[in-house]
């Protein structure tokens, strides 16, 4: 077992980092089932805005979302080499969450995450665990609270 700052690698934890709208995030690597290429998907004519469609994955259908607008963000303009996070047992449910780009695993410690009040929108704040200072002050990774984010009325309404 290694030892880092008297700390065991045991309490470390992993996050899965991605860019959405400029800004990195976070999640639990866990939670991920698998990242892939942006899928074929149909539209959802007629849908809330954060449901871009449904793809076929191995012959199972996953919705396609956007949680940007759940942050507080713009709505994401699909770009044909964004990325599909494939986000298992989330609310009882399976979605693929669009993003800009995949960046790497990230080992922390739980007691390096700080609040996220004051750093971020009141909006997204809710939807937050806290924030993880990456490389320095300016790469904030804003880690999402999951159950928060899947338990908003535009996605349960459509669950």
């Amino acid at each position: 077992m290694s030892i880092q700052n008297g700390r065991s690698a045991q309490e470390m934890e992993r996050l899965s980092v991605f860019e959405l709208a400029g800004q990195l995030y976070g999640l639990d690597i866990m939670k991920s089932r698998e990242v892939i290429s942006l899928p074929r998907y149909t539209p959802l004519p007629n849908s809330v805005e954060i449901y871009s469609g449904v793809f076929n994955l191995r012959g199972e259908i996953f919705p396609l979302v956007d949680v940007s607008p759940i942050l507080g963000l713009p709505s994401k303009h699909i770009q044909p080499d964004d990325m599909v996070i494939l986000l298992d047992d989330i609310a009882e449910f399976a979605i693929g969450v669009l993003v800009d780009k995949i960046h790497s695993v990230v080992p922390y410690f739980p007691g390096e995450i700080k609040m996220a009040r004051g750093l971020v929108s009141k909006q997204m704040e809710k939807y937050l665990q806290g924030v993880l200072n990456y490389k320095g002050k300016e790469n904030l990774i804003h880690i999402l609270d999951l159950d928060s984010v899947f338990k908003t009325k535009q996605i349960l309404a459509h669950s």
